[in-house]
């Protein structure tokens, strides 16, 4: 392609809206262009990028016998809440009034295709087999950030098996887990693959893969003696112990005026806030739960989900009036027809402090062994200083981008929307199911944030928009008609090649080339032609060697 013909707009100065790499060279090498907050154009160079993302995963699946469909974007509602997700998404999901019916514009397309497969008459003889897709996806992100790192619309490659039973489903499982390693080997892409929460696509397993950068909004926590790795969400560590413990010899009430924060409890009690007990209020689809916690620990709401099996959100004002509860002050004892669950951080037999249940004043001497406390759970977020819960080793935590996932769903999408088989015996059985998926602009906002340098970003060959980025800078009518020829040697190779043919400076088109990242800069300059050479650069090299003009042709079938 002829850099004149091109639609290619590059940016001098460092974009000030972007804080990632990978946003500002996106936006400064003329990739993409936003439109919006979390919504983003591609333009001519970043869709050769994204297609050629697009192809890797899809020839890495087809090996795996992966058939491909394309499912729509706008859903009926009716689907949503046949599932029972109408009502557990929040305001992430879009939802719209149509003439007829309601909809909402497609976070994932689990309703879909599960509706699909059931409309067919499956037996177990038709199963198993994998449906694959490459579709955008709309997501009403609160805080888009990064440029493509997270976005409200976005595109996914989500691929959805289906199975007669469990063992059916842990193989697929494995078998796209392995073409997904194998996926981001061609983006040169260090992934680890870590224990993830389901969230609301729910199931019995799920795994994410993610890779350490800086720019990550997740974290990854694994211990260096026995290799656990697991995302933040879902992450347990082994709680230290309370420290300092002030011994209370009875119950007593104590006034804290105004004290609402653990900080403010702490500092007037001179005590450690792993002696104070956190109570928080939730709201339910049936109610209301109190949740304890250590004064020194933050709740995980993705466990806290989980646990609940819903999402659940904090009461407000007009529960706690309801309830009778004093907000900030609020404590386990003598609560009637409000579960207790307590988090295991509170499991030692210690003495406690917790809200008294009335106005500025808290309670000290709490023994949680005299609470009602329905259930005991992990709803803890892990910290520095924990310890494995598996052998007692050093957690390490650091940020991470996700790039893709693995779910099991097993039957909950089957079993609701009733997507049956018929077994050897003739009964209907519920289909087991699995969805796995990739992040196709944040896979690609990943691999500049691996492969750059203070002049642009360096693409893998896998996914480069061009192979070879070919100037001439000697601007002789015979090197003109030089390069011209070379162009068209290329172009007959089948090389992919980007020609900058326009009258610019040579310290124009060699920042350019290297804001552009193609693997291989070709250069005709004066000295070269005087004798009857090219320069060929690596971009990650700074070494230039001489080839022979004639030779260019059958260069490249070594590359």
């Amino acid at each position: 392609m002829k850099a004149s013909l091109y639609f290619h707009k590059t940016q001098k100065e460092k974009p000030k809206e972007a804080v990632s790499v990978s946003h500002q060279l996106l936006l400064k090498g003329g990739f993409v262009e936003q439109v919006s907050s979390g919504i983003f154009s591609y333009l001519p160079l970043g869709l050769l990028v994204l297609k050629k993302i697009e192809n890797v995963i899809r020839q890495e699946l087809e090996k795996e016998g992966v058939l491909e469909i394309l499912m729509p974007v706008v859903h009926p509602a009716r689907l949503w809440r046949e599932s029972g997700r109408y009502d557990e998404v929040g305001p992430e999901l879009l939802r719209a009034k149509g003439r007829e019916e309601d909809f909402v514009l497609a976070m994932t397309h689990e309703e879909i295709i599960t509706d699909l497969v059931k409309k067919s008459t499956i037996s177990y003889d038709d199963l198993p087999f994998v449906l694959n897709q490459f579709q955008t996806k709309f997501r009403d992100e609160p805080r888009p950030r990064g440029g493509l790192l997270r976005l409200k619309e976005f595109i996914m490659q989500d691929a959805y098996s289906f199975d007669k039973d469990e063992k059916g489903l842990s193989l697929n499982y494995e078998k796209i887990g392995r073409a997904y390693e194998r996926i981001f080997k061609w983006f040169l892409l260090p992934v680890l693959r870590v224990a993830a929460s389901s969230g609301i696509m729910g199931g019995s397993k799920s795994e994410e893969f993610m890779f350490l950068n800086k720019s990550g909004e997740d974290v990854v926590v694994w211990c260096e003696k026995c290799h656990f790795k697991a995302n933040l969400e879902c992450a347990t560590g082994r709680v230290k112990e309370p420290e300092k413990v002030r011994d209370f010899f009875q119950k007593k009430e104590i006034k804290t005026p105004r004290m609402i924060t653990v900080s403010q409890l702490s500092n007037f009690l001179k005590m450690s806030p792993t002696q104070i007990i956190k109570t928080l209020v939730f709201k339910k689809k049936d109610g209301l739960v109190l949740v304890l916690i250590r004064g020194d620990r933050e709740i995980n709401e993705a466990k806290l989900n989980q646990v609940m099996g819903e999402n659940i959100e904090l009461a407000d004002e007009e529960d706690f009036r309801k309830h009778n509860l004093v907000p900030g002050f609020v404590g386990p004892q003598d609560i009637k027809n409000i579960p207790i669950y307590a988090d295991n951080s509170l499991k030692s037999e210690i003495k406690y402090v917790t809200g008294a249940n009335k106005e500025d004043y808290h309670l000290a001497g709490v023994r949680l062994s005299d609470v009602d406390i329905k259930k005991w759970v992990d709803v803890s977020v892990a910290k520095e200083g924990d310890k494995c819960e598996n052998c007692g080793g050093k957690l390490e935590f650091k940020p991470a981008i996700e790039l893709g996932h693995l779910f099991k769903l097993g039957t909950k999408y089957s079993e609701k929307m009733r997507a049956h088989f018929t077994d050897k015996d003739g009964k209907r059985k519920p289909i087991m199911m699995g969805c796995f998926g990739i992040g196709l602009d944040r896979t690609m906002a990943a691999i500049i944030e691996n492969q750059n340098d203070e002049n642009g970003i360096i693409w893998p060959k896998s996914v480069t928009p061009f192979l070879v980025y070919f100037m001439n800078i000697a601007n002789t009518d015979r090197a003109i008609k030089v390069a011209d020829k070379v162009y068209e040697q290329l172009k007959e190779k089948n090389i992919e090649v980007f020609y900058d043919d326009r009258n610019k400076t040579a310290g124009f088109k060699f920042a350019e080339a290297d804001l552009m990242g193609c693997p291989y800069r070709l250069t005709l300059s004066r000295r070269s032609i005087s004798k009857d050479c090219l320069e060929l650069k690596k971009r990650d090299e700074e070494k230039v060697e001489l080839i022979k003009i004639d030779r260019v042709g059958a260069l490249w079938k070594n590359f």
